[in-house]
């Protein structure tokens, strides 16, 4: 990938995570907060795709980043933590796959189904696995049994 391509990745990511952010009618004092987000989302996915050639890891690293960054502007914002990702984590949702694979099994093209399916689901799944490690790690920071082990109040 050339640095024009890069660039036009971050840039249509940042400012589809505002029109995202907007659409859904997030807090507007949050939207620059968003649109960092969605920035940030962005310029992992691009060094992962560098780095890595299979969709799980391209998409599993930039969503534990999202998550991380969520979970950090909640505490920073007091707000919670679930808007912030949704509007970071949208650059990252594969609709345009999703979108053939469908439009595949509607006409009929049985192995462009199968194959798009699971390109599909390999990078829902590394979005998944990546949101699910941040927040297993938070929830098991904030919990009370943790708070209890490290005598923290």
């Amino acid at each position: 990938m050339d640095y024009m391509e890069a660039l036009k990745i971050i840039i249509s990511g940042t400012i589809g995570t505002i029109g995202f952010s907007l659409l859904f009618k997030s807090n507007p004092r949050r939207t620059g907060f968003n649109a960092l987000g969605g920035m940030i989302t962005c310029i992992v996915y691009v060094v992962a795709s560098e780095i890595f050639d299979q969709e799980f890891l391209q998409n599993f690293f930039p969503a534990l980043v999202a998550t991380a960054y969520a979970e950090i502007m909640a505490r920073v914002l007091k707000a919670p933590a679930t808007p912030i990702l949704a509007c970071s984590i949208i650059p990252l949702v594969p609709g345009g796959k999703l979108y053939y694979t469908t439009y595949y099994f509607v006409v009929g093209q049985m192995s462009l189904f199968k194959y798009t399916l699971t390109e599909t689901l390999r990078i829902a799944a590394g979005l998944a696995v990546g949101i699910i490690v941040i927040s297993v790690i938070v929830n098991e920071v904030n919990s009370h049994k943790f708070k209890t082990i490290l005598d923290v109040d």
